[in-house]
């Protein structure tokens, strides 16, 4: 009893007696190959998804680079040269050059009834004055003078167009039809299609016109470019603003805002809520059409709102 002979066989021994311990995964647990995999396949998700978080932020801060660097170019499309003058209208009209700045600037002065208000007209981003037959003719019936001018770097203006650029240019066309042509402020009435809106409202709220109209006119650039990008961080990115909405509560003459329901280039929710902004006394005429013809070409139904408009700036307040 007691021998070597009654002693049960080890299951641990190789011959020589030693034990064999088993294998761990290096925290006390025992090794198991399929915990080792699925650590394997959590290493390898975490680092896709750092790599696509990474690729997604690299997209998205290039995507607001580009549109931070390139937002002049989709402000300002100038057109060089210019398609037809009044004569081919069978209108009169005389050349105009003056300076804004160290810039040369092309203009038409159109007189008309001797007595009533003259428009001092700007155009839209992507025109020029040999586009705007239509206004003036429109004008032309109505018995208004006009005077249009091609903002720096469009038409035969010199330059290179910008938000303060164009400003300057409206304060010089200013002083050229009240100074040189002799027009009374009280005369004039500035009339801004599209971006053109954003420039007559910053030269409204720095002088006293007769009265302002406004065209398809927006909120601000950036109001539209949330329009446009929704993902981006517009107003960060913005270096260009026309905030009309921001200026038009400073404006205290009479204003007329035509806005098309069909314009789907300016939301009509712009002209709406730019109204709702404004101050008394004030008209709202909705119009139909395109954003470019939905007054030029608006029949007689805008031409009628739009005589009704000037006729009763001539009744006293």
């Amino acid at each position: 009893m007691g021998g070597e002979g009654d002693r049960p066989p080890s299951v641990s021994s190789r011959g020589n007696g030693s034990m064999i311990a088993p294998r761990t995964s290096g925290i006390g647990e025992p090794f198991s190959p399929g915990s080792q995999a699925r650590g394997g396949w959590r290493r390898w998700w975490g680092r896709l998804f750092i790599v696509l978080v990474t690729l997604l932020a690299l997209v998205y801060g290039g995507v607001s680079a580009q549109l931070y660097f390139s937002q002049s170019s989709k402000v300002f499309r100038p057109r060089q040269g210019l398609a037809a003058t009044p004569a081919e209208w069978g209108v009169l009209f005389q050349e105009v050059h003056f300076l804004s700045q160290e810039h040369r600037l092309h203009g038409w002065w159109i007189p008309g009834d001797s007595e009533r208000s003259v428009i001092l007209f700007f155009h839209g981003n992507a025109s020029v004055i040999s586009g705007q037959k239509g206004h003036v003719e429109l004008f032309q019936r109505m018995g208004l003078g006009v005077f249009l001018f091609d903002y720096r770097g469009y038409g035969l203006s010199e330059g290179t167009p910008s938000e303060a650029g164009v400003y300057a240019d409206a304060e010089a066309a200013w002083s050229h039809l009240t100074g040189v042509l002799g027009m009374p402020e009280k005369r004039v009435i500035l009339y801004g299609h599209s971006l053109g809106g954003g420039v007559a409202t910053w030269l409204a709220a720095r002088h006293a016109p007769q009265a302002m109209m406004l065209e398809g006119t927006f909120l601000s650039i950036p109001a539209v470019g949330e329009e446009l990008y929704p993902y981006l961080p517009i107003r960060l990115l913005s270096r260009i603003w026309f905030d009309n909405a921001s200026r038009i509560g400073q404006i205290r003459v009479p204003l007329l805002i035509l806005h098309s329901r069909d314009d789907t280039v300016i939301f009509p929710r712009h002209g709406r809520e730019l109204f709702a902004l404004a101050n008394d006394p004030k008209t709202f005429l909705e119009t139909s059409g395109s954003h470019n013809t939905s007054v030029s070409q608006g029949g007689l139904a805008v031409e009628e709102g739009m005589r009704r408009f000037v006729a009763d700036l001539q009744k006293p307040r």
